[in-house]
């Protein structure tokens, strides 16, 4: 609820208690449900689904490394006032009520502010208050609360007296945690439950403590300075004597623990690699609207970066999936690697650790097969979700041998790709033996799980694959896209052979990558609609619907040149292009629907892609198109910063982008989109080993009237270059080297 009693009865008077083993159902947001094969628990347990909450209001986030606060506009933690808000670690909830009151009032908001990425500031004041029965006026006080998020969180709270006279207020901080899972939170069935103890105070700090059912004992632990005046059960009061003019300060660090028998870190980690590792390469811009969408790109970047047990990988996204999950990650590591290669090589080497080793319909997991999502909390350790790791992907696989390959092309690290020469031998083998289930040549997925994934693309949710009348396609599925991963996949692959001096191996590869583009041609291609089927289902049919997967077709290099033309027009028309970028389903197709996950909405990433699919057969205008509008997009959406997913409606309905109601924001591929869109205008082909450099028909848009990118490396060395428009044309000049790169510019 949104009432004051409510939110201090949390924090002082009954406070958050559960005791033994059994479910919980009474919380906002926790329905019993049907038990985990209902409806229900198969949405919330899948990605392509976020939450069975409601989108909150006004929020904030702020994250550094595993742990990440979401909260509202007035910095308060209340899953009473929105389900999802919390402070978290290891899919954990460890505070969902984090409340501030000033004589048991809520404070109004004047400034929210979250866009530093590791901190969420708040500028608060009061409403009229009754102080010893006299009547202090509104706007008297300056509230300034301040969340930062780091091995510890320590919040800040400064009270000033702007008053002409004297003030004594009273500042009430409460907390409580039932110590959720994060599959709870989103709207699961509990399961089993350990004890929830009563909040307690120990050497002057507030503790609150969880024995899980999983044998982890999870502690949230408070201090206080200075301490309060007065303490209850599970809060601290504080009496503020303010003179006109003077301040005060309290400040609270909260410390989590995450303690047992699985191989997880008991505390937090040492925090998030600073985004200025993402700005080795230093990007100037002459448009200083575009600088400021790429720089909130890379800061988001840099808070996305999570690390568990030593090593670090992109979360896909805050506040659903701060976790691992493969597609997202490798996909994120494709769009930055000019940027900074190096959290790629630390994402190849994760998901290589959790490479699949035995077939396991539970978790759909396979010999070879790169996993999907890993979870590490409560559900998870008790194996009551098949995400420990779950497998259900059918694209991460062929992505994981792409992305070595590309890694090498920038970096030529001999030692990395020896350490994964085997994964990435067995990733292949997946894609051979055991990608296709029905033997027509093309690789597709069938969920085996009781709580696995219908669909398998990066579409994943239950809908997303809809045939021109409506109906749901069925499995096996062959999605479009896919078949081109798997084709740059092979050609990747020939070309690591053709390092290691395999000629025979590189060769055979190759052929089987051609093989495919021919029949790939046959089988996809509708020449009454001029485009690419989405996907084969059952029996071989088509899925004929126009949608954004045949972009990504693009990207891959697999389609025809003869047919690349037609992709491209479809792509950019009224009916598929808002304005803003590329829908994922058509206007006017079956199912189409603006506000739905990804039957009409806009995606950044799938744009990104799409768009360097364009640039790869040399659409050009097309390209520009798309870029424009995801850049566009991004400067209307607050602090410059794309969401996950936004609504498909046309730029002519709306003049502002519409948002998703429960889009994760910020989302590692979202924020990537403007690095990879501004690598493919750039025409960067770097070729590590060779020490050389391609630029090829590099293409600025006209907004972007120049650029510079200094530092940027390639191998060990490093090369300045400055990009202009002139007479419609993108010259390049190549500016300062530091070792040995030769630069070729290809008009």
């Amino acid at each position: 609820m949104d009432n004051d009693d409510d939110g201090n009865n949390h924090g002082r008077e009954k406070g958050p208690s559960r005791e033994g083993k059994k479910s919980r159902t009474d919380r906002p947001g926790h329905g019993a449900g049907k038990g985990p094969g209902s409806a229900k628990e198969r949405r919330v347990l899948q990605h392509g689904a976020s939450t069975l909450a409601g989108a909150p209001g006004p929020s904030l986030t702020a994250k550094q490394g595993a742990v990440f606060a979401y909260s509202a506009s007035d910095g308060d933690i209340d899953c009473g006032r929105h389900a999802g808000y919390g402070l978290y670690f290891h899919d954990m909830r460890y505070l969902d009520h984090a409340t501030l009151r000033l004589n048991r009032s809520r404070l109004a908001v004047l400034l929210s502010n979250d866009e530093a990425g590791d901190r969420a500031v708040c500028e608060l004041t009061n409403g009229d208050l009754r102080v010893d029965d006299v009547l202090l006026p509104k706007e008297t006080l300056s509230v300034r609360r301040e969340r930062r998020v780091a091995r510890k969180v320590t919040e800040t709270i400064t009270v000033r007296n702007f008053h002409s006279q004297a003030v004594s207020v009273e500042v009430e901080l409460a907390y409580g945690s039932h110590f959720d899972d994060m599959f709870v939170v989103r709207g699961a069935d509990v399961g089993e439950r350990g004890t929830v103890h009563e909040p307690t105070w120990r050497n002057g700090k507030l503790v609150l403590r969880y024995d899980g059912a999983d044998g982890r004992t999870r502690t949230t632990t408070i201090g206080f300075e200075p301490g309060p005046s007065e303490r209850d059960r599970g809060c601290g009061r504080f009496q503020l004597d303010l003179e006109s003019g003077k301040e005060a300060e309290i400040r609270a660090t909260i410390a989590l623990r995450d303690e047992g028998p699985a191989p997880l870190e008991d505390v937090p980690a040492g925090g998030q690699r600073d985004a200025a590792q993402f700005r080795q390469v230093r990007v100037e811009a002459d448009n200083p609207l575009f600088q400021a969408v790429l720089d909130r790109s890379f800061t988001d970047l840099g808070m996305l970066v999570t690390e568990e047990l030593d090593v670090q990988f992109f979360a896909a996204g805050v506040p659903w999936y701060v976790a691992l999950f493969g597609r997202d990650t490798l996909i994120t590591a494709l769009q930055t690697l000019p940027f900074d290669p190096g959290i790629a090589a630390n994402s190849l080497r994760v998901l290589a650790k959790y490479q699949g080793t035995q077939e396991d319909e539970w978790r759909d997991e396979e010999p070879g097969k790169i996993l999907n999502e890993l979870r590490v909390g409560e559900k998870a350790q008790l194996h009551e979700v098949a995400q420990t790791p779950y497998y259900g992907t059918v694209d991460a696989t062929p992505l994981f041998v792409i992305l070595v390959a590309e890694y090498l092309r920038w970096t030529d690290d001999d030692a990395l790709r020896e350490e994964l020469r085997e994964n990435v031998e067995r990733a292949v083998r997946w894609i051979n033996e055991y990608g296709d289930h029905d033997g027509d040549g093309f690789v597709d997925y069938i969920a085996r799980s009781a709580k696995g994934l219908s669909n398998q693309g990066w579409k994943d949710s239950g809908n997303s694959i809809v045939h021109r009348d409506g109906s749901l396609a069925k499995p096996p599925i062959a999605l479009v896209e896919v078949q081109g991963y798997v084709y740059r996949a092979k050609l990747a692959a020939a070309w690591l052979a053709e390092r290691d001096g395999d000629e025979e191996r590189a060769r055979a590869l190759k052929e089987q990558a051609m093989e495919l583009r021919e029949r790939f041609a046959k089988a996809f291609w509708m020449e009454d609609r001029q485009f690419l089927a989405a996907a084969l289902a059952q029996g071989g049919n088509r899925v004929g619907t126009l949608m954004s997967n045949a972009g990504q077709a693009l990207w891959s290099g697999i389609v025809a040149p003869a047919h690349a033309a037609a992709v491209a027009a479809t792509l950019v028309d009224r009916a598929m292009f808002s304005g803003w970028g590329v829908r994922t389903l058509a206007e006017g197709e079956c199912g189409y629907n603006p506000i739905d996950y990804q039957v009409g909405s806009v995606w950044p990433h799938d744009n990104s892609l799409i768009a360097s699919g364009l640039r790869r057969y040399g659409l050009d205008e097309a390209f520009l198109r798309v870029f424009s509008g995801i850049f566009q997009a991004a400067a209307h959406f607050p602090h410059y910063r794309l969401p996950e997913v936004f609504s498909g409606f046309s730029r002519e309905q709306y003049s502002l982008p519409v948002r998703y109601p429960v889009a994760c924001n910020p989302q590692a591929w979202a924020a990537g989109s403007i690095p990879l869109l501004l690598q493919a205008a750039l025409g960067l082909e770097p070729d590590a080993a060779g020490r050389r450099l391609a630029v090829v028909r590099p293409v600025l848009p006209e907004w972007l009237p120049g650029l510079t990118l200094r530092d940027l490396r390639v191998g060990e060395a490093t090369v300045t270059l400055r990009f202009e428009r002139s007479s419609g044309a993108t010259l390049v000049s190549v500016g300062e080297r530091a070792g040995d790169i030769a630069v070729e510019v290809r008009y």
